[in-house]
């Protein structure tokens, strides 16, 4: 027979599911936030992925509530070395993508002009407000 229990338990199972298919959502437009991302900053996105690295409970730029996951990626400059980032979201929100300092692509600072020397070429931390 079919009881109050089980429908508690089926209720339960669905909302489950449905709360990770939508976090799989959520990771597969992060993934699409950062390639674009990687692509205006002139830089390559490695293993074409993002890993979801932490969950917290915070507020987005209205003051709303929600849970921000935090998604670390890597990527290169000029295929030699790795260099991190990360993107947090608040649902479907981005609220930051940072990129850890890196050279720039080319030698040359964002405004244009030549980095002072080749060996420390200036580094840039991106933000998405």
């Amino acid at each position: 027979m079919f009881n109050l229990g089980h429908a508690t338990l089926l209720l339960v199972c669905a909302f489950a599911g449905w709360w990770l298919w939508r976090a799989l959502g959520q990771g597969d437009h992060a993934l699409r936030c950062v390639r674009s991302h990687c692509e205006r900053a002139d830089v390559q996105l490695l293993d074409d992925s993002v890993a979801l690295s932490s969950v917290r409970i915070g507020r987005n730029r209205r003051g709303m509530p929600g849970l921000i996951r935090r998604y670390s990626f890597e990527f290169t400059v000029t295929g030699e070395h790795r260099y991190s980032g990360h993107l947090d979201l608040h649902g479907l929100q981005v609220l930051q993508i940072e990129l850890a300092p890196h050279p720039f692509p080319g030698g040359e600072a964002p405004s244009g002009e030549p980095a002072a020397s080749t060996e420390r070429q200036g580094a840039t931390i991106h933000r998405i407000y």
